[in-house]
């Protein structure tokens, strides 16, 4: 089954991963649905593609096909002719725009600016500089804010079957309150957390973390019993 794997996305292996765990009972299809990401009628579909398909059913059906919108190779040097020639002087926007008026190429700027990246020429003007963002300052004491994540990885090497690293540290000192690898990023790792954290050092005044969707809902339909 490793193999089978091997072409498949991070996303894609995570979904196999979570799907499998529902396979063996140890989570509900609802709960599945919300570690993807996806919605309880999504994860159905899922599930039955993974029932009839195993792994592959998770692969995108357009993994490995030519994209239905990719620029012809004729078309691409012509671009790279018009660029390095009459139109030289002209920033990606400008020449986009040239090809669109003038010379009957519909193109969008984003693949004109990778064609050209790609062959050699550097954009006509520098881009800005970053603006620097002031850091958050801490917090004054220890105990008001625990900032938790987790980190989805191969930990363990290429042979294994990724996991993910669940973590908390106290905000004001940097003192690392509790971590342990978990078989996916989902709302149990973060709950598993929570009471580890208040069992050992009692309840934190607030909680920071990213905008993963494991403790929020990813649709609009709730039933009576939700």
């Amino acid at each position: 089954m490793r193999k089978g794997i091997l072409g498949m996305s991070q996303k894609e292996r995570q979904r196999y991963h979570v799907l499998k765990t529902v396979l063996d009972g140890r989570i509900t299809l609802k709960e599945a649905g919300q570690a993807m990401g996806v919605s309880y009628r999504h994860a159905k579909r899922l599930q039955k593609r993974f029932d009839l398909h195993g792994a592959i059913g998770l692969i995108h059906g357009n993994k490995g096909r030519p994209a239905p919108n990719a620029v012809e190779h004729a078309v691409k040097q012509r671009i790279i002719e018009l660029s390095k020639d009459a139109y030289a002087n002209f920033n990606d926007t400008h020449f986009t725009e040239k090809l669109n008026e003038q010379e009957g190429i519909r193109i969008s700027r984003g693949t004109v600016r990778r064609l050209r990246r790609a062959n050699g020429m550097k954009p006509k003007r520098k881009r800005r500089p970053k603006k620097h963002h002031r850091r958050r300052p801490r917090k004054a004491q220890e105990g008001m804010m625990v900032l938790w994540y987790g980190s989805p990885h191969k930990w363990f090497g290429d042979d294994e079957a990724p996991c993910c690293l669940m973590a908390a540290v106290d905000d004001a000192t940097g003192k690392l309150l509790e971590a342990f690898f978990i078989e996916y990023e989902g709302s149990f790792g973060y709950l598993k957390l929570l009471n580890n954290i208040v069992r050992t050092y009692g309840i934190p005044v607030s909680i920071y973390q990213d905008r993963h969707s494991a403790l929020h809902r990813n649709d609009d339909y709730w039933s009576l019993e939700e």
